[in-house]
C-alpha cells in the first residue's frame, strides 16, 4: 500500500538516497523538481567531496548536464570547456613531439562537452538539491539498512554519535563504487574478459601544449582547436594514459592498463609512478616533466571494471557506480550515470503515484544487464590489444563515434525524456548496433595480431597524423565519418588477408601478469619493454573532408 506523501512521521521519507555525489544530488534534484511535496532524505559520508576521476563528458552526459539539469551558467563559468578526443602515439626511437602521430578534431566541438572538477560539480549539485527542498545529512555513516518493500525499507544512520533509524517508501544507492546495496545482496562481479587496472593523479605546474615553450620545444602547430582544450590520450599497446585539464590549472592525469599486456612504473608513491610512465612518451615529456604530482590527491583501484547483476528491486534501485562501471577510456561512465539516474527517478515516480511497477522493475533491471553486456562487447573486449597501432585506432576512432552519434547522441537530444527513460542500447535496433560494433571491434584484435606477427604493429604512428576537419553530428551526416572508418577498416582487412595471427594474449607479448593489491601505494609491479613497432621516414598529414 502506498503511503500519502506528506507525512506527519518525521523519520518516514519518501526516498531516501544513500550517497550525495553526482548520481545522488541529480536524483534528488529531478524528483523534487517533479514532486516539491515529496520528502527526500540524502545521506553523505563525506566532509567534503574530492576530485575524483569523471571529469571529462562525452556529449550524452552534456546534454544531461545542461538539457534536463540546467547547469550551463554553473558549467560555464566553474568548468573547462571541452573541444573532442585527441590520440598521440610513438614508436620507441622518436623524441620530437612534432613527430608523434595524432588523430583528432580540427576544429571546436558541435555539442556541449565539459573538463569537470568534480569536487566543485558535486558540491553545486548537492547545495541545488537542497535548495529544491531535499533533507541533506552529512557527514553521516550509513551502518545498516532492510529492503522490505515499498513502504517498509528501514535505514540505520550516525552522525556525530548520535544513531537514527527512518523509513523509505524508495531506497536509491547512490554510493558509487561502496556499491552498498550490491554487496550486501552479494551481486557485485567482477567483469570477466577486462582485467583492466588503473592508476591516476593531479598535477600542478604542467606545460600546456599550445604556449609558446611547447613551439619551442619542436610541437608544431596543427589544427584551428586549441590541443589542450581537448581531452589528449597517449596511447600504447596494452595501455593509454588521459590528460585533462582542470578550471584551476591543474590537470588530471592517469595511466590505464590490461595486465595481460602491459605493467607500469611500480616503484614510488602513485603521483611519481604515473609521471614516470607519462614522460616515456614525447607528448608526456613536454606536459610532464617540471609537474609536481599532488600527492594527497591520487588514486589505484585494481579491476576497475565491475558490474552489478540486478541493478532494481522491490522498493530499491542502485544507479552510477552503485551499479556498476565499466572503461574509462570514451569517458562515457556518466552517460551510464545520466540514464540511469533517469529511469530511476521515472520508476520513483510511478510507484509513488500509486502505479504497480512491477513490470517496470522487471524491464529496468534487465535493461541495465543487456545495455552494460553490449556496451562491453561492443567497444572493449579485448581492444587494448590494438590502443597502439594509429591505423588500427583510426578505423575505431571514426566508426566508434559515428556510432555513438547515430545512435545515443542523436537520440538524446531529439527526445530527452523519452530517451534517457531506458538504457542506451537496449532493443532490436539497439541490438543491431551492438552486433555490428562487436563484429568489427573483433576483427581490429584480429588484424592486430596479423600485425604483431608480420611486424608492422604501429607503423604510422610516426610522422602520420589525421584530422577531422567535420566534426561529429548527432544526426545522419555522422554515417560519413562511419563509412571512412569503415573504408580504413576494410583497407586494413585486404593488407593483412594472408598473414596468419598470432594466437592469443601469452604469444603477443608480456603474456598472464598479475597486479598485486592496489589498495597499497607501493604495488609490485616491473617496468614494461617497450612495444616493437617499425618505424616511418616520410611524414604525413591526413585531413578528413
Amino acid at each position: 500500500m502506498v503511503c500519502p506523501a506528506n507525512t506527519p512521521d518525521s523519520d518516514h521519507y519518501d526516498v531516501v538516497v544513500l550517497g550525495g555525489a553526482f548520481s545522488g544530488s541529480s536524483l534528488g534534484l529531478l524528483l523534487k523538481r517533479e514532486r516539491p511535496d515529496l520528502r527526500v532524505l540524502i545521506i553523505e559520508k563525506s566532509t567534503k567531496f574530492d576530485r575524483k576521476v569523471g571529469e571529462s563528458t562525452s556529449e550524452v552526459a552534456g546534454c544531461f548536464l545542461t538539457r534536463v539539469l540546467g547547469l550551463g551558467n554553473h558549467l560555464a563559468g566553474k568548468h573547462f570547456q571541452k573541444h573532442g578526443l585527441r590520440l598521440w602515439f610513438n614508436n620507441p626511437g622518436n623524441d620530437c613531439p612534432s613527430h608523434c602521430s595524432e588523430i583528432g578534431p580540427y576544429s571546436q566541438a558541435r555539442f556541449p562537452t565539459f573538463q569537470l572538477d568534480r569536487e566543485i560539480l558535486d558540491q553545486h549539485l548537492l547545495d541545488e538539491s537542497a535548495k529544491e527542498g531535499c533533507e541533506v545529512v552529512r557527514p553521516a555513516t550509513i551502518k545498516s539498512f532492510g529492503l522490505e518493500g515499498v513502504g517498509k525499507n528501514t535505514v540505520t544512520y550516525q552522525q556525530d554519535g548520535e544513531t537514527r533509524t527512518v523509513t523509505a517508501k524508495w531506497v536509491a544507492d547512490c554510493s558509487g563504487k561502496a556499491a552498498l546495496i550490491a554487496r550486501k545482496r552479494g551481486t557485485l562481479q567482477a567483469l570477466e574478459g577486462h582485467p583492466v587496472h588503473s592508476m591516476w593523479v593531479r598535477f600542478r605546474n604542467v606545460r600546456c601544449l599550445d604556449s609558446p615553450e611547447a613551439r619551442k620545444m619542436g610541437l608544431k602547430p596543427g589544427p584551428f582547436v586549441a590541443r589542450a582544450s581537448a581531452t589528449n590520450h597517449l596511447m600504447g599497446r596494452g595501455w593509454w594514459c588521459w590528460i585533462i585539464p582542470l578550471s584551476n590549472g591543474d590537470f588530471s592525469a592517469g595511466v590505464t592498463w590490461d595486465e595481460r599486456l602491459f605493467t607500469p612504473p611500480s616503484e614510488g608513491q602513485i603521483g611519481q609512478r604515473v609521471k614516470e610512465h607519462l614522460v616515456t612518451h614525447p607528448i608526456g615529456k613536454l606536459m610532464f616533466e617540471n609537474a609536481e604530482p599532488i600527492e594527497n590527491d591520487a588514486r589505484a583501484y585494481k579491476n576497475l571494471p565491475y558490474y552489478s547483476s540486478e541493478v532494481c528491486g522491490d522498493g530499491w534501485i542502485s544507479m552510477g557506480d552503485a551499479a556498476g562501471f565499466m572503461d574509462p577510456l570514451y569517458s562515457q561512465g556518466l552517460d551510464y550515470c545520466a540514464h540511469g539516474t533517469y529511469a530511476a527517478h521515472r520508476l520513483i515516480l510511478r510507484s509513488l503515484a500509486g502505479e504497480c511497477v512491477k513490470e517496470c522493475i522487471v524491464k529496468h533491471d534487465f535493461q541495465y544487464r543487456q545495455s552494460y553486456q553490449r556496451w562491453f562487447k561492443s567497444l572493449y573486449l579485448n581492444k587494448y590489444q590494438y590502443l597502439g597501432d594509429s591505423e588500427l585506432m583510426r578505423a575505431a576512432f571514426l566508426l566508434d563515434l559515428a556510432t555513438y552519434f547515430v545512435g545515443p547522441v542523436q537520440l538524446v537530444y531529439k527526445d530527452t525524456d523519452k530517451e534517457f527513460a531506458h538504457m542506451p542500447y537496449f532493443g532490436p535496433i539497439g541490438g543491431g548496433f551492438a552486433k555490428f560494433m562487436a563484429f568489427y571491434n573483433r576483427r581490429l584484435e584480429v588484424i592486430a595480431r596479423k600485425r604483431l606477427a608480420k611486424g608492422t604493429y604501429g607503423k604510422l604512428n610516426v610522422d602520420h597524423s589525421y584530422f577531422l576537419r567535420k566534426s561529429f553530428e548527432g544526426s545522419p551526416l555522422a554515417f560519413g565519418h562511419l563509412i571512412r572508418g569503415a573504408r580504413t577498416w576494410l583497407k586494413l582487412e585486404i593488407q593483412n588477408m594472408f598473414t596468419k595471427p598470432v594466437t592469443n594474449f601469452a604469444d603477443t607479448g608480456k603474456g598472464e601478469t598479475r597486479c598485486e593489491s592496489m589498495d597499497h601505494p607501493m604495488m609490485p609491479m616491473s617496468l614494461p619493454n617497450p612495444p616493437m613497432a617499425a618505424k616511418t621516414s616520410k611524414a604525413t598529414l591526413e585531413v578528413a573532408k
